[in-house]
């Protein structure tokens, strides 16, 4: 339970139970939770829609359900992807470019890139119709698996809960979360489900190893920029399919 509360806290915006400590096997075991609480945030987001559809017009709509998915992750992944692009964008070398990323002001290239994954999310939203709660449960699932995935023997470039996060994640903590997103793509979206995930996985994949390449490693704010590239493409690629 300390592991689900674990994952929850550092996802999400709710709080509780406050002041509670963890240890760092119980960060590491929270990554079989990271499904899950994408499961959660999607059943949100599906309800929102389900209330809201009848009234609001398909743009309007969007921009809500966009907005509640940075309410509910305290725009935390949003803030990731900022800092991953100013620091990648920032060029030089390693400790030039961390060192970018950890200054809390938001650069041109971050900017950039929140504002062009925040379009691509609303306007995929709005080009959907009836079926648009499958797309709005999956993606935030396939979004935080990204996030386990990139974690998956992958080296921290820098100390940081991170970090501890990685070093304490152990290879069935990495396919309990894959099976369990697995099952929850399929139940949702059928084989389309399953070809997303593999999509995410290959996405995944090739920024773990430009990661590793320029920054020597992942920090916290390559899972958020992970995180939003994932959940960008799912909901842009579904609304692309045929009906």
């Amino acid at each position: 339970m300390k592991s689900f509360l674990a994952a929850l806290q550092f996802l999400t915006l709710f709080p509780w139970p406050k002041g509670m400590n963890y240890s760092a096997e119980e960060l590491g075991r929270a990554a079989i939770f990271f499904p899950l609480i994408g499961f959660i945030l999607g059943l949100i987001l599906g309800l929102v829609n389900s209330v809201l559809q009848p009234f609001a017009t398909a743009g309007l709509l969007s921009v809500t359900l966009v907005t509640i998915l940075a309410l509910l992750t305290r725009g935390f992944h949003l803030d990731g992807l900022g800092d991953t692009f100013d620091g990648l964008g920032a060029g030089g070398d390693r400790e030039r470019m961390l060192t970018v990323m950890d200054d809390s002001h938001t650069g041109v290239f971050g900017l950039i890139a929140v504002v062009l994954v925040i379009f691509f999310k609303v306007n995929a939203l709005e080009s959907m119709g009836d079926d648009r709660w499958r797309a709005l449960v999956s993606a935030p699932v396939l979004s935080r698996w990204a996030m386990v995935l990139l974690a998956h023997r992958s080296r921290a470039a820098k100390e940081g809960l991170g970090s501890m996060w990685i070093g304490h994640m152990e290879p069935k903590h990495f396919l309990f979360a894959s099976l369990l997103a697995l099952v929850l793509v399929a139940a949702i979206q059928q084989a389309f489900g399953v070809l997303m995930m593999i999509w995410v996985a290959i996405l995944t994949m090739a920024w773990k190893r430009y990661f590793h390449r320029r920054l020597g490693g992942v920090t916290g704010d390559t899972f958020g920029a992970v995180g939003e590239l994932s959940e960008a493409s799912v909901l842009f690629l579904f609304a692309l399919a045929p009906r």
